[in-house]
């Protein structure tokens, strides 16, 4: 068959509060109406409210209080973001993460709307009454076949592999004491592991006694022929009409989710379009997975209701951090070719910009999206410390062409990702350079720039490190306001001088504007030198020729 653009249905992060606001479109209104309806059935409450209101609880607060609620918000996020991506793309196939299966199965006509609800809340019901209370999650930053030969090691029955994401990122599920095991093993090998925010340890074998009460309560629940091409990552293919679903959503349970192999298939089978009905993640999880794709996510509020999605470059894009002024400027140049104009980025929201960040963090910190959330404490809940967050903010700089914006302290001391959003939003009047747009200015002005580097002078002798040192020294004093023969080369930063790895952070960033550094700087390096010795030391050895 032949495949083009595939929808995806994403399971457990796939609940953002107020994920619908500003949308009262009849589609969406039916699927959240008819969830609230059904979760009556069941003596609960609706969840429409978490799904409408930005100040509803987030999914670390359902965890804790109400799993049912944020299962069945989990299920009516999936639906109604297919329900707005359908309304720009036409899927050739639907995929679903995890419990995203129900709602793919949903959308494909297999279960009618109310049907789907119902499932997800026998499902529900059975993880309460049977699911032991000692079970989690942990995401390792390993290829499903190492994190494997880690479950081994452990030996305990119970514990397995749940799911393989992407190539570097496999889940794995079990009892308490067996995961955190596994992730003191982790540890010793360096390796980043992540305990998930789930409420049960899915797809292990810990759940075999609620699969079988699930698979009781839904006997009645009546199967209807496909309407829609569905591949199921539980099944490791394509489902047919005489495939008995039912049985398929007992089985995964206690059945690993191979989502990076059905990507793969997928891709091998022609698709080149991934669009995520929602904001889960599942579209970083397609770029680092497959080559050349198109990914793509629904957006939310009052853009969704306009039938607006959010593009997502590829992986192999790179922002191109804009280069701060010379500290000398240098003779007037022959005037260059005129340089054709660019179209302006579209404006990008908060939310976005939330999202993009949510991703980045995830790819280079080896976390999955969901651990990633905008309230999450970087520090306290996520244990990325001073150090990491300033390297990482050299790598926001770049993802999103801040340039000499980023010198700014505030951007270091914001505590979450949703403040960084916000701050980046403000900075750049709420239009936010993408990746792809920056490589397109770049390729613009590509002709104009070879003018000028033919008709500029020859270069100036590189600076050696004693010179760097000094200018390093005045830099700091000035800022700091200490006097410059205080700031000695040897002097230990934090120690001698009391600089702190927050103001270390901040001040990086003026080393950079003040050295044109551009992307050198995200190198993590930088920030970890003890002295300015080190750092000029440093400064030369990446930028040998010209600063």
């Amino acid at each position: 068959m032949v495949v083009e653009t595939v929808f995806l249905l994403p399971g457990q992060g796939g609940y953002t509060p107020g994920l619908f606001a500003g949308d009262d479109s009849p589609e969406v209104r039916e699927v959240l109406d008819t969830a609230d309806r059904v979760a009556a059935e069941f003596g609960r409450g609706g969840v429409s409210h978490l799904l409408t209101r930005t100040d509803a609880p987030s999914a670390a607060d359902l965890v804790r209080s109400d799993s049912f609620a944020l299962q069945l918000a989990v299920f009516t996020a999936a639906v109604g973001g297919f329900r707005i991506a359908r309304r720009q793309h036409t899927p050739d196939v639907v995929v679903g993460h995890s419990m995203g299966e129900i709602a793919a199965l949903t959308v494909a006509g297999a279960f009618d709307l109310a049907d789907g609800a119902r499932l997800v809340c026998h499902r529900s019901e059975a993880l309460l009454a049977h699911c032991p209370s000692d079970g989690g999650m942990v995401a390792l930053e390993l290829p499903a076949a190492r994190a494997a030969h880690l479950v081994g090691a452990v030996a305990d029955r119970r514990l397995a592999v749940a799911v393989s994401n992407a190539p570097r990122q496999t889940v794995v599920a079990g009892p308490d004491e067996a995961v955190a095991v596994v992730a003191r093993l982790a540890s010793v090998m360096e390796v980043q592991a992540t305990r998930l925010n789930a409420p049960f340890p899915f797809h292990s074998p810990m759940l075999a006694v609620a699969a079988e009460a699930f698979g009781e309560a839904v006997t009645a629940v009546r199967q209807h022929p496909l309407r829609a091409t569905v591949y199921s990552p539980v099944a490791g293919g394509y489902l047919q009409d005489d495939t008995d679903l039912k049985a398929l959503l007992v089985r995964q349970l206690t059945t690993p989710v191979r989502f990076m192999a059905a990507v793969r298939e997928l891709h091998a089978d022609g698709a080149r379009r991934f669009v995520e009905c929602g904001r889960a993640g599942l579209s970083g999880l397609v770029r680092r997975s497959v080559p050349d794709v198109d990914t793509t996510r629904t957006a939310q509020g009052r853009a969704a209701e306009a039938g607006a999605s959010a593009p997502l470059p590829a992986a192999s894009t790179e922002a191109v951090a804009t280069a701060p002024a010379p500290a000398e400027v240098a003779p007037v140049a022959p005037v260059a070719p005129a340089v054709p104009a660019v179209p302006a980025a579209p404006a990008v929201s908060a939310a976005d910009v939330l999202d993009e960040l949510r991703e980045l963090y995830a790819s280079v910190l080896g976390y999955p999206v969901e651990v990633i959330t905008g309230d999450a404490d970087l520090e306290a809940d996520l244990g990325i410390d001073s150090l990491k967050r300033a390297e990482m903010l050299g790598k926001v700089s770049a993802h999103f062409g801040l340039g000499e914006s980023a010198v700014d302290g505030r951007f270091v001391a914001q505590p979450t990702l949703a403040d960084l959003a916000a701050l980046i939003s403000e900075v750049q009047g709420g239009a936010v350079r993408t990746p792809a747009a920056s490589a397109a200015s770049a390729q613009a002005l590509a002709p104009a720039a070879a003018a000028v580097a033919a008709s500029a002078p020859p270069a100036k002798p590189a600076p050696s490190a004693a010179d760097v040192l000094d200018e390093l020294r005045e830099l700091y004093a000035s800022v700091l306001g200490y006097p410059v023969e205080v700031i000695t080369g040897d002097a230990d930063l934090e120690a001698d001088l009391g600089i702190d790895s927050l103001k270390r952070a901040e001040m990086l960033g003026k080393v950079s504007a003040h050295f044109g550094l551009g992307e050198s700087a995200v190198d993590g390096r930088f920030v970890a030198q003890p002295t300015l010795a080190d750092l000029a030391d440093l400064i030369t050895s990446v930028q040998p020729s010209a600063r």
